[in-house]
């Protein structure tokens, strides 16, 4: 059974929006719009800003892929484990979260953690979007 990616919208307008994917995507990771003319998402990067929203379904490279945004929206996002209430920034792992740092002082926070998986390891982890 797949695991769910969107969990509760939270009465927040969580929007989802088809982008053609510039690579293999699994759903639940982080991505951004790519710098190229060709309209595709991709994983989001440490140098990334901003972010373009968490793949709802799994997509290879050339297919569409579901996009989900929105602020206050509850979902299960790729990120390292940490313990309920840390924020979040894109790690250094494509497509991934981790805790956030002011270190270099552009990473913006995009997520915040609702649950204590710091015995989980990394994997998806329920957090809602900024």
């Amino acid at each position: 059974m797949a695991t769910e990616i969107l969990v509760n919208d939270g009465g927040a307008p969580a929007r989802i929006l088809p982008f053609t994917a510039g690579e293999a995507i699994s759903a639940g990771e982080v991505l951004k719009a790519s710098t190229a003319a060709d309209n595709t998402c991709l994983l989001a990067t440490i140098a990334t800003a901003p972010v373009l929203g968490v793949a709802f379904t799994d997509a290879a490279s050339g297919e569409m892929c579901s996009v989900i945004s929105g602020r206050g929206v509850i979902l299960n996002i790729q990120c390292t484990a940490e313990t309920a209430g840390i924020n979040l920034m894109v790690d250094g792992t494509a497509g991934q979260l981790d805790e956030w740092s002011d270190s270099p002082l552009s990473n913006q926070v995009v997520a915040t953690t609702l649950e204590d998986t710091s015995g989980d390891g990394s994997g998806l982890h329920r957090c809602m979007l900024f």
